[in-house]
């Protein structure tokens, strides 16, 4: 009898550590392809961040960055890649940004850029919910 109850106040404080695991804070990427990241904020905290790559941009195309934060605000940096840059290795972020946007509500952002590998690093610099669209396409 006692091991049934033990078992049951087991399930239910597991379930309680489940559903408070589910309420914490997220910010990274629900989408990664080489023309499209999506960057995902659920109740991301100040000055959480990550650096990823690689966006792909061809002749004729343009990054474009496109905010849907209903919180908060989201700093996106673009990096090109220098030459001896491959998947395997930390790009270099000592440098400029190619492009660089503070996001809030419904801004975007866009630019054209050089043909190559970009890596993109992202910054919370306000607590943010919300989504942000880095996307390349043809350019304009």
């Amino acid at each position: 009898m006692h091991r049934k109850i033990f078992a049951v106040i087991l399930a239910g404080v597991l379930s309680l550590l489940t559903l408070t695991a589910c309420g914490k804070s997220q910010f990274g990427l629900t989408e990664n392809t080489e023309k499209r990241m999506v960057i995902t904020a659920e109740r991301a905290a100040k000055d959480d961040f990550f650096l990823v790559g690689s966006l792909k941009v061809d002749e004729g195309e343009q990054i474009t960055i496109s905010s849907d934060l209903e919180k908060g605000s989201v700093r996106v940096e673009i990096f090109r890649w220098g030459e001896e840059q491959d998947a395997d290795t930390l790009p270099e972020t000592g440098g400029e940004a190619t492009l660089t946007a503070n996001l809030h509500a419904a801004d975007g952002a866009s630019g054209t850029v050089e043909p190559g590998n970009y890596s993109l690093k992202a910054v919370c610099l306000e607590k943010a919910t919300g989504t942000v669209t880095v996307e390349v396409v043809p350019a304009e």
